[in-house]
């Protein structure tokens, strides 16, 4: 459970979870609320770089935008349920375009960061490598 809703009484947690979960079944996830995020607003480490976040009634996005030009999208919801494969591709064409490309990391143990039940992925076009067959 997002660390946001904790404060709050037990009655209002199961409510508002209960609310997510019904709109994450039907896909009813309301539209896209833009929030500019001054810079530095986010703490420390990569989320300095984050400029604005988006969210809707299911989950919220961070937005960092790299040096490339490509994005950095780090995307959670007040249950810190994973989103599926589904969710992932519609967030990725909500937010950066239905013809750009995203990948998800998983890196060296040695490298990992798991402080939140954020799920992160990657703009990269174009991809070094292809799920289509190349003849």
């Amino acid at each position: 459970m997002n660390p946001a809703i904790k404060h709050l009484p037990r009655r209002e947690q199961d409510k508002l979870l209960a609310r997510e979960a019904r709109n994450r079944m039907t896909g009813n996830w309301g539209e896209w609320e833009t929030i500019p995020l001054p810079n530095g607003t986010g703490g420390v480490g990569w989320n300095m770089e984050v400029r604005e976040a988006r969210k809707n009634r299911v989950f919220c996005v961070f937005i960092r935008p790299l040096a490339d030009g490509h994005a950095h999208l780090a995307v959670s919801s007040l249950s810190g349920r994973r989103p599926n494969w589904h969710e992932m591709q519609r967030i990725k064409n909500e937010i950066v375009g239905t013809e750009a490309t995203a990948v998800e990391v998983y890196p060296p143990q040695s490298q990992m960061v798991d402080a939140a039940d954020m799920f992160h992925i990657w703009t990269v076009d174009p991809l070094p490598f292809t799920i289509w067959s190349v003849d």
